[in-house]
């Protein structure tokens, strides 16, 4: 207990720094957003609203058991309790046919993204490409970033970076307390960290995740914009998607006001589903081209393999039959099967024994 009372005295007099948050609040969960400081989303003032045709619950024959191994899941129930899924939302033609909350949530109750964040900024970076403002995505990063130093930067692209292909030495573990990815997590002074950043290989060879490559996205997209991302996200995105909620965006620090690009749009599941909408669409929106249609094309035509049958492309990942879906930790997806017209919006706890992709793959090809 002694032991106990020393290591906690030792976790607060050290929450001044990222090791010290990241001992206080542990690994990431649901409820991060609330421990940051926030930038605010407006919603629109013509909110966009998908028709509904709620089910009371999903029909028992679309339950895809052979896609799931945990033998403490045998139906709907237990899936969504097993996995302590938060939200699921079924649309179908522009029609809701199926939205329900567990855990005591509803449709107006706020869920992090966490990762499935990188893809609007993905969005963000086609929009600046097709306004002039960055020039190409073939554009060294060094044109948009000029405070790098350190060799080898000069050859990372945008596109290495929009790839995970950047080469940059950056460890995602959230399990291991010296791994890069905590002090930018939680850390306070992101613009001072990201001048130590460091080459480990040439762009272009390897496939890997790091979410510093979205940061530097944000960072680009300010620079070459002249505009603050969480303005541009706001003027390009939230309003002319119809959002009908309020939403926020994390940053480091009110000093320094840097919005957390690779995480932590903290949103509602139907304006989520609004952001999968744009994309099945193939960038437009109601008549309005948001995106350009050729990014959105150029996004869902797999290059990169992750693993077998799932690629990643511009912080997109998408399977051999088409589907492509943004994903955060703990299992929050945003999933578009363009063939069947569907979208879903899953947030979650945790996982859970199950492969969320190829789940959801299944339900939508019969729904």
């Amino acid at each position: 207990m002694k032991r106990y009372f020393i290591f906690l005295l030792m976790a607060l007099s050290l929450s001044s720094c990222h090791f010290g948050r990241m001992i206080i609040y542990n690994v990431a969960d649901v409820n991060d957003y609330k421990k940051f400081p926030q930038l605010p989303l407006q919603k629109s003032e013509q909110p966009f609203y998908f028709a509904e045709k709620t089910v009371a619950d999903l029909d028992t024959a679309l339950y895809p058991k052979q896609y799931i191994a945990d033998d403490k899941i045998t139906d709907w129930k237990s899936l969504f309790a097993e996995t302590r899924t938060t939200s699921l939302l079924v649309i179908k033609n522009d029609t809701i046919v199926y939205e329900k909350y567990f855990m005591g949530n509803d449709e107006n109750s706020i869920f992090t993204s966490f990762s499935a964040n990188k893809s609007f900024i993905s969005a963000l970076v086609g929009i600046a490409v097709a306004e002039g403002k960055i020039g190409s995505v073939k554009d060294p990063i060094t044109k948009y970033l000029t405070f790098f130093k350190n060799p080898g930067f000069e050859k990372i692209t945008i596109e290495h970076l929009l790839n995970m292909e950047s080469g940059i030495r950056f460890r995602e573990n959230y399990f291991n307390p010296l791994a890069e990815i905590g002090r930018y997590y939680y850390g306070r002074q992101l613009r001072k960290y990201v001048i130590t950043l460091k080459v480990k290989e040439d762009p272009g060879v390897n496939y890997e995740y790091i979410s510093v490559n979205t940061l530097l996205l944000g960072m680009i997209i300010e620079n070459a914009t002249g505009v603050a991302l969480d303005k541009y996200y706001q003027e390009k995105l939230w309003s002319p998607l119809g959002m009908e909620f309020e939403a926020t965006l994390n940053i480091a620090s009110k000093k320094d006001n840097m919005v957390k690009s690779y995480c932590c749009l903290n949103a509602r599941t139907r304006d989520f589903a609004r952001f999968g909408r744009l994309y099945l669409n193939k960038g437009n929106w109601n008549g309005k081209q948001v995106v350009p249609a050729d990014w959105v094309q150029t996004t869902i035509t797999p290059v990169a393999k992750v693993r077998s049958s799932v690629y990643y492309k511009y912080q997109w990942r998408i399977d051999s039959q088409g589907n492509y879906w943004a994903q955060g930790l703990l299992g929050q997806y945003i999933f578009v099967n363009p063939t069947s017209k569907v979208i879903m919006v899953r947030t979650g706890k945790k996982y859970g024994s199950v492969d969320w992709p190829t789940l959801m793959a299944a339900i939508s090809k019969n729904i």
